[in-house]
């Protein structure tokens, strides 16, 4: 090969590395724009909450926060984590959820302070601190005990809040795949 043959060799191959660079670039562009697309879609502009008046982005974040459901979906979730946790004997994973669960309560009832004498008499100030208390003792034998006896006081709190028809069970179905090695 031949000093000529051989610069027009590394030109060729210089010019192909730029157009591929080149047309890496434009695709990559490409799809950050489209990724990016849903921020333009009608009624997803930024700022909706800015633009509101005071009182009216009060009741927008109120309504985001929903009513007391939205804690109870979290209580369900970290119920049944805390049931697996005591039962597979993962104390401290146990402990965690049944924490969490309480405090989901406890922020629900701020949103909701009209639930709180039910809350407090039915579930917070029995059946709960007596089902961490069997978790803190790592005895699954007294965690059952206690947890069926918490899991007929929420089902006596949602009847005498008015909901009769939330009957609270015993997990079946694990949503977490945390293990206790």
């Amino acid at each position: 090969m031949t000093g000529l043959d051989h610069r027009i060799r590394s030109i060729l191959v210089l010019a192909l590395v730029a157009a591929l660079v080149g047309l890496g670039a434009a695709g990559w562009e490409a799809a950050r724009a489209q990724s990016h697309s849903h921020m333009s879609m009608p009624g997803m502009d930024k700022g909706w909450l800015v633009r509101l008046g005071p009182e009216a982005r009060v009741a927008a974040i109120e309504r985001q926060f929903r009513g007391f459901e939205t804690a109870m979906a979290e209580v369900s979730y970290r119920y049944t984590e805390m049931y697996f946790g005591a039962v597979d004997g993962n104390w401290g994973y146990a402990e965690h959820m049944g924490q969490e669960l309480g405090d989901a309560i406890t922020i629900g009832l701020e949103r909701r302070p009209q639930f709180k004498k039910n809350a407090d008499a039915l579930f917070l100030k029995g059946p709960y601190p007596q089902v961490m208390d069997a978790i803190r003792a790592k005895d699954v034998a007294l965690f059952k005990q206690r947890i069926e006896a918490m899991r007929a006081a929420c089902t006596a709190c949602h009847a005498a809040e008015a909901h009769p028809f939330i009957k609270i069970g015993v997990p079946t179905v694990r949503r977490n795949p945390v293990v206790n090695d």
